[in-house]
């Protein structure tokens, strides 16, 4: 809160906000795992204010200068990632990438196009043919909330939210972190759901707690329609830590398997305390790539989907 209210306005303190949420997400994760109603209560209406901020990004950063684009591009299917995360870096050395839109493409097969809104007061210099860019008005210029002027609807969500910040449980056991999250969610939807744990929990270390703690509370709003299973199986390999989590529900349209990962990108129609924010599946993906691992997702309509983890067993 100190260093928001220190930046007032800007890119740093749109950065800042973002580290925000995803600890926030995550903590009201950890709290509704917990069985701390109180605590993960006060860090939903604390996301809903940080959220209002964000989406803010737009009149913001044309109110200081930049002009907005709308940026279009596809890639092959097989390194999308790659060349997607390339051309952020590429625009966001002159500009902010506000939202990203992928899908895949119907014209072409085997490519994920994209959408990208973009604010710049100029465009990168030698991007590609393939690459499209053309200034948009769709968004009014005029920035109507500054974060000054939000500031004390921010300390007071956070004032609440820290009111009821209390230590949560220290278990040492991750697995049994994430069964407890598993087992809430299900509470929570009203779902009937057993889970079954295969292989060494000793093997999961602190590191995959918050990203396997999403997995499966993931599993259970989305995944599992009214009853059904998930599993989490642990295995090592030489040095490496195979860690998965697969339920036996609904699947996932294979038109957006490509996208699940993507920052912003939610399935579920509204907004509750379990999801609809684009957040859980965007903070696994960027802590397991922190951590040099990788993350693969399977899935077969009808019959269910598996997030697999692959990482050194002693990540850095």
């Amino acid at each position: 809160m100190a260093q928001l209210r220190a930046v007032e306005d800007g890119p740093q303190a749109r950065k800042l906000l973002d580290t925000l949420f995803r600890s926030v997400h995550n903590l009201k994760a950890r709290a509704s795992a917990n069985g701390l109603t109180a605590l993960a209560t006060a860090a939903h209406e604390f996301e809903n204010v940080l959220h209002m901020l964000r989406k803010d990004a737009v009149q913001q950063s044309l109110a200081e200068g930049a002009r907005l684009y709308l940026v279009q591009t596809e890639f092959d299917v097989s390194d999308f990632d790659r060349q997607f995360q390339s051309l952020k870096e590429t625009l966001s050395k002159t500009g902010e990438v506000i939202s990203t839109e992928p899908g895949m493409s119907k014209e072409h097969a085997g490519k994920v196009n994209f959408r990208i809104l973009y604010a710049a007061r100029q465009i990168p210099a030698g991007l590609p043919p393939t690459i499209i860019i053309e200034e948009t008005s769709a968004v009014t210029a005029t920035a109507t909330n500054t974060f000054k002027q939000q500031m004390p609807a921010l300390e007071s969500a956070f004032a609440k939210f820290a009111a009821e910040l209390v230590t949560i449980p220290d278990d040492d056991d991750v697995v049994t972190q994430a069964l407890r999250a598993g087992e809430a969610a299900a509470k929570a939807t009203g779902k009937q759901v057993d889970f079954e744990v295969k292989g060494d929990p000793a093997l999961v270390n602190q590191s995959l707690a918050d990203p396997l703690l999403h997995l499966v509370r993931n599993a259970v709003d989305h995944g599992i329609e009214t009853r059904g299973k998930v599993i989490i199986e642990i295995s090592q390999h030489d040095d490496k830590i195979a860690l998965s989590v697969t339920d036996d529900g609904r699947g996932i349209d294979p038109a957006i398997i490509d996208q699940i990962l993507q920052p912003g990108f939610s399935t579920a129609r509204e907004v509750s305390e379990i999801s609809g924010r684009g957040v859980g599946l965007e903070v696994v993906k960027t802590s397991i790539e922190a951590l040099g691992g990788t993350i693969t997702v399977r899935s077969e309509p009808g019959r269910g989907s598996c997030f697999e983890i692959l990482m050194r067993a002693n990540p850095r």
